[in-house]
């Protein structure tokens, strides 16, 4: 590690200075050993600075948190990146208030030539799984990496879909690179270091805090091109992202849902306020962000299924409630348990529906 990396640390640990006056020290002064030895002026030094960061910048610097973090990076195989480092993200260089310095676990190739942030709620409906499916098919011809929060939900589906697809996927956490919040996605993380990686500004021993999630979506949002929100409640971290998209003058898209739906609520208002485009499926996106199409494969269109009237009753029902439970289906079509099972085991077998956990069915 170079000494302009150590004294990026230190500079990034300064108490005072917000991210903008950071990122503005550092490319008035072309780098941190330069704002190092205007430091040891004391106050002869920094004359083109307010009085309010000159004293900041002359006080201690915490130099030896900065070397124990370097060790820590050292022994760990963790990347630092200042942001006057040629392989610092291209993308996140272009807002004000990225920050100074990146630590990486795993590839930091970010510069292909397309990115997407695809974020959403915790608590999702069923057909989450579907939208990032479809999409990341849509869009694996590119030469692009998927990024995300590493959250339980929809961010944890997006990068294992990038994963199964062979597709490049990082995580952004809101903690040091010494834990894996939540745990649940400790394996996925590993995962992921063989195809992308995890990237956090925050140093070793910062816990996930409320206060940290929000400052990590602005690097979930300023790392793409484009943010695709799945599903949101009208408030929330995927609310935040989105929001920051927008202000970094970067593509928003959100899925529409059903007007009733609380988890639907945020994308919709996103469209409402034309903070984010409809996502209708992967070619409306390519072609919106004039990226290239592959020639779709032909579809062979099948003869309409005919139903007897009794299947599609059940069949009517489970659309336009489900999920919905077998005994739930019984009840309101007044079925026997036995004929209803051999009938769902029909719709199943033409593949109009399927069972999820729980004994509840929703139509394909």
């Amino acid at each position: 590690m170079s000494k302009e990396i150590w004294y990026s640390i230190a500079f990034s640990k300064l108490m005072g200075l917000n991210d903008i006056d950071r990122k503005t020290i550092l490319e008035f002064y072309g780098s941190a050993v330069r704002v190092f030895e205007e430091h040891q002026k004391k106050q002869a030094g920094f004359g083109e600075l307010n009085q309010f960061q000159k004293n900041i910048l002359i006080g201690e610097w915490p130099l030896i948190e900065a070397e124990e973090e370097l060790n820590f990076l050292h022994k760990h195989e963790i990347k630092c990146i200042s942001i006057l480092d040629a392989a610092y993200p291209n993308r996140l260089l272009q807002c004000k208030d990225a920050p100074v310095v990146l630590y990486i676990k795993g590839s930091d190739q970010f510069n292909l030539p397309q990115l997407i942030s695809i974020v959403g709620s915790r608590q999702h409906t069923i057909q989450v799984q579907k939208v990032i499916q479809e999409l990341l098919e849509g869009l694996k011809h590119l030469n692009m990496g998927v990024i995300s929060g590493m959250a339980l939900g929809v961010d944890g589906i997006a990068h294992q879909t990038a994963l199964k697809l062979n597709l490049p996927t990082w995580g952004v956490l809101a903690h040091g690179l010494d834990q894996i919040y939540p745990i649940q996605h400790r394996k996925l993380a590993i995962e992921m270091l063989h195809r992308g990686g995890l990237i956090t500004e925050c140093r070793k021993g910062t816990i996930p805090l409320p206060y940290f999630f929000p400052r990590r979506n602005r690097i979930v949002a300023g790392l793409s091109d484009a943010t695709v929100v799945v599903e949101t409640a009208i408030k929330g971290g995927s609310m935040i992202t989105a929001n920051l998209a927008f202000g970094y003058d970067r593509e928003v898209f959100a899925v529409p849902g059903k007007i009733h739906d609380a988890k639907s609520m945020g994308c919709l208002h996103l469209i409402k306020y034309h903070k984010a485009q409809v996502y209708h499926d992967p070619i409306h996106l390519l072609e919106n962000m004039n990226w290239p199409i592959t020639k779709p494969t032909p579809i062979v269109k099948q003869t309409k299924l005919i139903l007897d009237p009794d299947l599609q009753r059940i069949l009517l029902l489970i659309e336009m409630q489900g999920p919905i439970h077998r005994d739930t289906i019984a009840n309101h079509l007044k079925i026997n348990a036995s004929l209803l099972s051999a009938q769902l085991i029909s719709l199943e077998i033409e593949g109009c529906i399927q069972l999820l956990a729980g004994n509840l069915y929703s139509k394909l």
